[in-house]
């Protein structure tokens, strides 16, 4: 169901930012590796959206259809010859610290996790992105990265076996 009129265009472009907005920030910062940058290419990713809603088709979600176009937004800002180099973020001061150490535990080891899946290599990292990091079934992480299910499937499975590898085996990624 495409919007008809100028007014309904806007008011879908707004209710699908505010329900993917950050769904496409971290997956294009999950390609770039900068926040700003993500953050600038997601204003594209939804005038994109937005040019095109009258050629959605509804043979996806909007979510993995929106996913797709920001996935593809980041490989082409990845290919551009000409990168901008932005200077490091900062932690800002006084930044508050979890006041109970298991909750520490848990981030640093969430964290050590993503660190590994960002050191994996591209097809693996995508899968496990998509799949575990934006919670897409297999079939819409398949749809996003342009990749067979039976692809994706091999990709996923691939890829937990080298995190498991890579952490020492004691993750359990096949829970979900």
């Amino acid at each position: 169901m495409s919007p008809q009129s100028q007014e309904e265009r806007v008011s879908l472009l707004q209710e699908l930012m505010r329900a993917f907005g950050h769904d496409v920030i971290r997956l294009i910062d999950h390609y770039l590796h900068d926040r700003h940058a993500a953050e600038d290419l997601s204003q594209d990713v939804f005038l994109k959206v937005y040019d095109h809603l009258d050629d959605f088709r509804n043979e996806s979600s909007y979510k993995t259809w929106i996913l797709a176009i920001a996935a593809n937004a980041a490989k082409d800002y990845l290919r551009a010859a000409a990168r901008r180099v932005t200077p490091m973020e900062t932690i800002p001061e006084g930044a508050p610290l979890p006041a109970v150490e298991s909750a520490v535990v848990e981030r640093a080891q969430r964290d050590q996790l993503w660190r590994a899946v960002d050191a994996l290599p591209g097809v693996y990292r995508e899968a496990i992105w998509l799949f575990y990091g934006h919670e897409l079934s297999i079939e819409e992480a398949a749809r996003v990265a342009k990749a067979s299910v039976g692809a994706m499937k091999t990709r996923l499975h691939r890829g937990r076996a080298m995190l498991r590898e890579g952490l020492g085996g004691g993750l359990d990624y096949e829970s979900r």
